[in-house]
């Protein structure tokens, strides 16, 4: 294993820490004990959404080429295509959107799954699961419906991992129950800590 490349969202950029403890760090630091030859390539976008992921995928040679390079691949992705459900504190989430959104998503991550296996069918790739941020913030009158919607998100992910023989990352195993612990000031991304258990838990799956 030479080049550990990670793609995704903001939960892979960094989003809110120093780029020293974003989780790609952590994790290739835990990587190189055993591997000291490894390099990793963060190309996280923040906002990133499935379909953009797959835009860069078929469209930007550079990414491509890491990705037939890479002998381990990480992913975090689908928050964003979510987000949007819920426009201010005051509204209610648009459920009106759902199927749509739950639709794109799918197939979204199907022909990224397919661009994937095409640049490299032999790499490990890790897919994580999204978590729910909504216990620790304003947000929290959401939380039920909003668990509802991002475990409906959840079984799509880790359904179409399993069928590109990716590995899933439950992430939202990992924050549940201990959201006040690892979620961030901006009550959506993780802290340090909430960082440092993404990284263990890539580590682990």
């Amino acid at each position: 294993m030479n080049l550990y490349l990670a793609l995704g969202d903001s939960i892979t950029a960094g989003y809110g820490v120093q780029t020293q403890v974003a989780f790609p760090k952590l994790y290739a630091d835990f990587l190189r004990r055993h591997n000291l030859n490894l390099s990793m390539l963060n190309l996280g976008v923040n906002g990133l959404t499935t379909s953009g992921l797959l835009a860069s995928l078929k469209n930007n040679r550079n990414l491509r080429c890491a990705v037939a390079q890479a002998s381990l691949i990480t992913i975090t992705i689908g928050s964003n295509d979510l987000l949007h459900l819920i426009g201010n504190i005051n509204q209610t989430i648009n459920t009106a959107q759902l199927p749509i959104i739950f639709n794109n998503l799918s197939k979204n991550l199907a022909q990224v799954g397919e661009e994937v296996r095409r640049l490299n069918p032999i790499a490990t790739v890790k897919v994580a699961t999204l978590y729910n941020p909504l216990p620790a913030g304003p947000y929290a009158l959401y939380m039920a419906l909003a668990q509802g919607v991002i475990d409906n998100a959840n079984s799509r992910i880790v359904t179409w991992a399993k069928h590109y023989g990716f590995n899933g990352v439950y992430l939202d195993r990992e924050f549940r129950g201990k959201e006040w612990l690892l979620i961030g000031q901006d009550h959506v991304h993780p802290n340090v800590t909430g960082y440092q258990v993404i990284a263990k838990a890539f580590a682990r799956y």
